[in-house]
């Protein structure tokens, strides 16, 4: 990577359901010491947490960072919680951007709220959190990248490298996840982001529409949205390159 960055501006990723940092494996190689992961708690090699610490936790950890700008990139479930905790911290003014991948203001359909997931997307998150059996695990992978035109050698070596097989996430991190995923709701929230915001989204999401991204450009006046097509619900990882390409150039525009 060589571009004008602030020095002081670190891009931190968070990731989605039952999945850990090891999936911005392509985002970390490719901005190396600019980049700083998090686990969610239960994920990765991280403690649990009941649901309602998580933001609480993912705000300390973010104070404790010494740097004078914070862009959050926020994935799926990780993008939702980007929204809140930016909320959190913007008195304190240490979030400089926002980058929403994926990402839906409210997860679940509601009677006010048609972009939520299916009902059998929905079912198929709460067999796997049950039961953590691995074909249920791999099919929800699968899922995720239905969309993108790959092989299945591409897509076997996209969850190689993607998935932490040596520290799953836990049961009740899996069914913490899925409370906030079912409760959340920011719709009201993301009228106040005054900050610049990418939000990036597959046009083949299978998991989140892409109407929900298209909802978040619409009501965040500082946003710019990006569609990517033949793309499914992780862009970062079937898209990478253009991915992050797309993240550098809009950094070092809002930099300038």
């Amino acid at each position: 990577m060589n571009a004008n960055q602030q020095p002081n501006t670190k891009l931190v990723f968070l990731h989605g359901w039952g999945q850990s940092e090891q999936v911005w494996y392509q985002q970390t190689d490719y901005f190396a010491e600019q980049s700083l992961t998090i686990n969610l708690p239960g994920h990765g090699s991280r403690a649990e947490a009941p649901a309602d610490q998580w933001i609480e936790q993912i705000v300390a950890e973010l104070k404790g960072i010494k740097l004078e700008n914070i862009i959050l990139v926020g994935w799926s479930l990780g993008g939702q919680l980007a929204i809140a905790v930016e909320k959190e911290l913007r008195d304190k003014k240490r979030i400089f951007g926002l980058v929403l991948v994926s990402t839906t203001p409210c997860f679940r359909q509601k009677p006010d709220w048609d972009f939520g997931c299916s009902d059998d997307v929905w079912s198929a998150f709460q067999s796997s959190a049950e039961t953590q059996d691995p074909k249920l695990m791999q099919r929800f992978f699968k899922t995720m990248l239905h969309g993108d035109i790959l092989s299945r050698s591409e897509r076997n070596s996209i969850a190689k490298d993607a998935v932490n097989r040596h520290h799953p996430p836990s049961t009740k991190s899996l069914k913490a996840g899925l409370e906030l995923l079912s409760n959340v709701d920011s719709r009201q929230n993301i009228q106040k982001i005054s900050i610049p915001t990418l939000v990036v989204h597959g046009q083949q999401d299978a998991i989140v529409p892409v109407q929900a991204g298209q909802f978040l450009a619409d009501n965040i006046n500082t946003s710019q949205l990006h569609i990517l097509q033949d793309c499914g619900h992780a862009p970062f990882l079937t898209h990478h390159a253009a991915f992050n390409d797309l993240l550098e150039q809009w950094w070092k525009n809002i930099s300038m």
